[in-house]
């Protein structure tokens, strides 16, 4: 089963500091979700609405390839180097 990731790791190092923050996005899930949830009634009127347009197929379509992108995201790594360094890692 394909999970989303839970914290994401940013790891900024500059030439005198470095600075490490570890983000909770279970938290921001959790609201994510309520926020789905409380809203699903409008998005199902949505879709019943535009599907003769075809717009309404592709509103339905949208929430479980949002998930699967998101759930793509583990285990990403970005490094940006530069003139400061900048690691994010989502685990």
């Amino acid at each position: 089963m394909n999970m989303p990731p839970l914290l994401m790791r940013m790891k900024l190092v500059e030439k005198r500091n470095r600075i490490n923050l570890w983000i909770p996005l279970f938290l921001v899930w959790i609201f994510a979700g309520l926020l789905g949830l409380a809203l699903s009634p409008l998005i199902v009127l949505l879709v019943v609405i535009l599907w003769p347009t075809g717009w309404g197929k592709f509103l339905w379509q949208a929430g479980p390839r949002l998930y699967s992108v998101l759930c793509a995201l583990k285990g990403l790594e970005v490094n940006i180097k530069g003139r400061d360094q900048v690691l994010l890692y989502f685990k």
